[in-house]
């Protein structure tokens, strides 16, 4: 496949602009609906913390803790009418100074807030908030195709990138004004220039990533991910002298990055800042000992749960391809070692089962299946195409039709199972040739449906049928 593109370079760009056009369109559907307004309230927590900021320059918000704080007041704040339907809702326990998270994401969520005309916290509806997160899962799905087309080719990356633009939990999860997908961008980002550092011997390239990283902890404190995963690579990449000075510049910046931070929080409140910081650590470990295992079974957006046989394909592709690769293939280890940073950083932090903290995952879940997808395609292992091939189309088909409505189409299934069938067989009865292209032909026809599936799956999903997805 990858010769047909390098004969026609044209069509990577067209090709890439129109998975872009795709997820955006797929994004803007229902996205100040689905997820519902208030189902996270931690999308206000952002845009009230950083309009406060830009206001008087001391942040304010709602928070969890309020034991720590000493400036506490409760308020009952009616944005999207999330009172309305239900007038006994608990108020808003509103404290300041707020640290409850860094301050970056909180001043571009109430920054753009502010621009778009806010200067009260009700007026800072979902239908704003959520605006400047599906522009920054654009330059996210930018930087995942970017990403797999240098670690591997231009057709990995369209393949990833179109991936995370169909997956429903993936674009679901992208709509949400949430510091996760804020800082994912970074997190690609310094991953990119490390490559470049790594490939061009240029420390400039070391600098741009691990000023991206310390962004990122900006963003949120689990974006330690990022340099985390900058050091493991570097141990892993480099030897001798330019190990050794690689890992002072990382610790340099590092240890820059949370004197700033510190910083910020003696210019503000010293006190209240150490006492978050301390009531923080000693968090309830909700997400529980089968942490990993409910990432594995259970996809999440927010707060509920959405099935997903994308999400579970997607972690077969990447212990496939993590068991097959290992000490093999040198380009993988640039997606498999940010991956497992997270993965530490997710099970240090435990704290409650939400879907948010598994979105930096995503993108590096959908590189992985890129290039499982491709390796598939290569290999023509018809059972075992069809056999994952299923998970998706499983869960799809059974939340949009149910099992009863499903019956409607059993024919029709026998038949794509007769087809499967015989493809495979025609492997052992036809000529190489004639059989390579049945194969072929039947592989890209089943992808080509799944997507269908996924895009109608995501349209499907509006306000009222949100109530209900498990």
């Amino acid at each position: 496949m990858e010769k047909y593109f390098k004969k026609i370079k044209i069509i990577i760009p067209i090709l890439l602009l129109g998975i872009l056009f795709l997820g955006n369109q797929l994004r803007e559907v229902h996205y100040a609906t689905v997820p519902h307004p208030g189902e996270t309230a931690d999308e206000y927590g952002f845009a009230w913390a950083g309009l406060s900021f830009i206001k008087t320059g001391v942040p304010e918000s709602w928070t969890l803790i309020d034991n720590v704080y000493t400036q506490v007041k409760g308020a009952k704040i009616n944005v999207d009418d999330i009172y309305a339907s239900d007038e006994n809702k608990k108020p808003f326990t509103l404290v300041k100074p707020r640290f409850d998270q860094p301050p970056l994401f909180n001043l571009i969520i109430g920054g753009y807030s502010y621009l778009k005309g806010a200067r009260d916290y009700v007026q800072t509806g979902v239908g704003i908030i959520r605006r400047p997160v599906l522009k920054i899962s654009i330059i996210t799905t930018i930087l995942i195709f970017i990403l797999g087309m240098r670690l591997y080719s231009p057709v990995v990356g369209l393949m990833s990138a179109l991936i995370y633009s169909i997956v429903p939990t993936f674009m679901i999860s992208s709509r949400l004004a949430l510091s996760e997908n804020g800082y994912i961008p970074l997190f690609l980002g310094a991953v990119i220039l490390m490559d470049l550092y790594l490939k061009k011997k240029r420390r400039k390239y070391l600098f741009y990533a691990l000023t991206l990283s310390v962004l990122g902890f900006y963003f949120k404190t689990s974006a330690v991910a990022i340099i985390l995963s900058l050091f493991i690579i570097t141990l892993s990449w480099l030897k001798g002298k330019e190990r050794i000075i690689t890992i002072r510049w990382i610790l340099f910046f590092g240890l820059m990055g949370v004197l700033l931070y510190a910083l910020y929080g003696a210019i503000i409140d010293w006190q209240t800042f150490v006492k978050v910081i301390i009531a923080q650590s000693k968090y309830f470990y909700g997400a529980g000992s089968e942490v990993f295992y409910s990432v594995l079974t259970s996809s999440k957006v927010a707060l509920k749960n959405l099935t997903d046989g994308w999400v579970l394909l997607s972690w077969i592709a990447f212990i496939y391809l993590t068991v097959t690769k290992i000490k093999k293939d040198r380009s993988f280890d640039m997606i498999s070692i940010p991956l497992f940073s997270y993965f530490f950083v997710f099970l240090f932090l435990g704290g409650e089962p939400y879907g948010w903290y598994r979105y930096p995952f995503f993108p590096f879940l959908s590189l992985s299946l890129g290039i499982f997808l491709i390796e598939m395609y290569k290999k023509e292992n018809i059972p075992a195409v069809v056999a994952l091939a299923l998970l998706p189309f499983g869960t799809a088909v059974h939340r949009m039709i149910g099992q009863v409505g499903f019956q409607d189409y059993v024919g029709l299934f026998k038949v794509f199972i007769l087809i499967s069938l015989a493809t495979w067989l025609s492997g052992f009865i036809l000529k190489e040739k004639q059989s390579f292209w049945v194969r072929r032909v039947f592989m890209l026809l089943v992808f080509a449906f799944l997507v269908f599936l996924s895009i109608k799956e995501i349209i499907f999903l509006d306000y009222g049928k949100w109530f209900f997805v498990t």
